[in-house]
């Protein structure tokens, strides 16, 4: 008798968004660009922004909420993953907080901080602790608010981002299907510091200071962002035995179009087998993958039995890819 090995897989996914849309006009308004040098420079079309008033927390408990709408009893949960690089405080984690919302005592809570790769770095590590045998269940909210943290002035950041979250239920099955390969890697040289630890404390008048903001080096990103890309697509798939031509559907990080569309040319994958949904929420980091992987489930783009790669990067720089049968 062939004996099947029990794999860790994406159970079900659902997204939450703020109520309110920034579309290009409004930066047209605020900074020195228009509509065509954002759109033909990032993609991006519109993005969602949270109320001030509205926390990283709510967000992950509206997401946790629209994944039970989809059925999902979370009363088996044996793990809470929260890889936000936006938290609402230093202490106690968020992981922490919704546990104690959800009612779920009974497991463990954990923060992640890898960036827009913290998706990828939840979800492989849900794998790791279901098919070690550590939990059979695990819940991964990704929320962030990221129009909190850039520099409004800045019209190479502030154009990018938007806010988000997603919640996503980790478990297992026996038929062959699920997560079959897993990579993750960082390197620290493109680390930046920012203020706010016990370093460097922050004082009232450094809020609005632009160390305080989210920065990045655009062109250097790039192309780290491509190189690493490719070279996660082409490590997972080396260590299952794939080939990229039995890839169906690809689900990176939404950072850039000009980004994906490098990749893709890259690795040789037309962008029809590419999800693309940054241009309607722009770079959520960790939410983003979650994004563009219910996205492209609502829109059948991705079916049974379909390999599905995600691969993300994300600053520090991080990156890493989780293959799947789905």
């Amino acid at each position: 008798m062939e004996l099947i090995m029990k794999r860790a897989y994406i159970k079900n996914i659902a997204y939450y968004v703020p109520e309110r849309i920034l579309d290009n006009k409004y930066f047209e308004s605020i900074l020195d660009t228009n509509n065509e040098w954002i759109v033909t420079r990032t993609g991006i079309e519109t993005r969602h922004m949270a109320r001030p008033d509205e926390t990283i927390f709510e967000m992950g408990i509206n997401a946790v909420k629209n994944l039970e709408k989809k059925g999902v009893d979370l009363k088996e949960v044996d793990a809470i993953l929260v890889p936000t690089v936006t938290k609402d405080y230093i202490f106690p984690s968020m992981a922490g907080q919704l546990q104690q919302a959800l009612g779920l005592n009974h497991c463990f809570a954990l923060d992640l901080s890898a960036a827009c790769s913290g998706y990828i770095y939840s979800l492989n590590t849900a794998v790791s602790l279901i098919e070690s045998g550590q939990c059979k269940n695990v819940l991964i909210v990704s929320s962030e608010k990221l129009t909190k943290d850039v520099n409004w002035k800045d019209r190479g950041t502030a154009i990018l981002f938007g806010d988000a979250a997603t919640a996503s239920l980790i478990t297992t099955r026996d038929d062959g299907k699920g997560i079959i390969g897993m990579h993750m890697q960082s390197e620290p040289d493109m680390s930046i510091v920012l203020n706010g630890g016990s370093v460097c404390p922050i004082r009232a008048d450094d809020l609005e200071a632009p160390e305080f903001k989210i920065h990045m080096d655009g062109s250097e990103t790039f192309k780290r962002a491509v190189t690493e890309f490719s070279n996660s697509i082409d490590k997972v798939l080396e260590s299952t035995g794939k080939q990229l031509s039995d890839v169906k559907y690809f689900v990176p990080h939404q950072a850039n179009l000009r980004i994906m569309q490098a990749v893709a040319k890259r690795i040789g994958l037309p962008m029809e087998k590419v999800s693309v949904v940054l241009n309607k929420f722009g770079n959520c980091s960790s939410a983003s993958i979650g994004l563009a992987l219910t996205d492209a489930l609502e829109e059948n783009k991705i079916n049974d039995g379909d390999l599905v790669l995600l691969t993300g990067f994300g600053g520090g720089f991080t990156w890493g890819s989780s293959l799947m049968i789905w």
